[in-house]
């Protein structure tokens, strides 16, 4: 299913969102997890059924941990920074591939140092981190997921219930904070959205 986001009645907001765009990342990303025996993955994005179907079919085993949501209760609640992170429980070594989406856009330096810790642990040797960073802020302010579709068709779908700040980052900072992994290949769209691929060094699976 392809969720056209390009025009949307009455919401000037959502007429504002990028468009959608083949996704030549998130092929290769799922592309390499296929090959594997049993892989198992683990999307940080916003609850999409769409997603969910999509992975579960080409995947030993999928995992859905909604950080999105999760980070705005704990702003809500006004708890010490790095709470949200308990969420985020799993094993060592527990996942071959792990999609953050454009979940560093919404957090500063610190916390994604932390995520990327985070991250770091639960992937399996040569595991995949794919995430997606926004160049500039898009026109509309609001909070989107990405939609994935046939022949790796990604389309952008709003949030308007998630509220959370945005933080933007040249290529060379964001990679930096990232300097744990070793950087399989980026791709940036005209709409100025990037992709990237990363993988945790290792010889073998583990």
């Amino acid at each position: 299913m392809i969720f056209s986001t390009t025009r949307h009645a009455n919401n000037s907001e959502a007429e504002s969102l990028p468009v959608g765009y083949n996704s030549t990342i998130l092929k290769e990303f799922v592309d390499t997890l296929e090959d594997l025996e049993d892989a198992q993955t683990l999307d940080m994005g916003p609850v999409c059924q769409e997603n969910i179907t999509f992975f579960a079919l080409r995947m030993g085993r999928h995992y859905v941990c909604d950080m999105f949501l999760r980070l705005k209760r704990e702003k809500r609640k006004e708890l010490q920074p790095g709470n949200g992170w308990k969420h985020l429980d799993y094993p060592d070594r527990n996942f071959d591939g792990i999609q953050l989406w454009d979940l560093c856009d919404h957090l500063e330096d610190d916390d994604v140092s932390r995520l990327v810790e985070l991250c770091y642990t639960m992937l399996r040797a040569t595991g995949l981190l794919m995430l997606i960073a926004f160049e500039n802020k898009p026109a509309s302010s609001i909070v989107n997921s990405f939609v994935i579709g046939q022949d790796y068709r990604v389309d952008i779908r709003p949030q308007p219930h998630l509220e959370l700040p945005w933080e933007f980052r040249h290529n060379r900072a964001l990679t930096s904070l990232l300097s744990n992994f070793t950087i399989v290949r980026s791709f940036r769209y005209h709409s100025g959205i990037r992709e990237f691929l990363f993988k945790k060094p290792g010889g073998f699976r583990d």
